[in-house]
């Protein structure tokens, strides 16, 4: 942090991470205002992986997009990017 926000007009945001526990105290300190966002929420997860197969030929149905929404219960969306991502890479692997 040094060097950064030495004057008063600015305004400096932060944008940290899923774990924000393994961040240093003395560095967290320094924030006043800490916003926590909440991980997505069934139906959210549902469209999050409905949204990453959009442009793909899949046969998943809207049921089962549901199910996927149900069974990631604690992802976060960068959870389910990493997991679609690697779903669309096994055929691949396959060959």
């Amino acid at each position: 942090m040094d060097g950064c926000g030495h004057d008063t007009k600015g305004l400096l945001v932060m944008g940290a991470t899923n774990t924000p526990w393994e961040l240093d105290e003395a560095f967290r300190r320094r924030f006043e205002k800490r916003i926590y966002i909440n991980l997505p929420e069934e139906s959210s997860r549902a469209d999050m992986f409905g949204q990453k197969l959009a442009d793909v030929t899949h046969t998943l149905t809207a049921e089962e997009l549901t199910e996927l929404g149900k069974a990631s219960h604690l992802y976060s969306g960068a959870d389910i990017k990493t997991v679609t991502k690697e779903a669309l890479y096994m055929p691949i692997r396959k060959c």
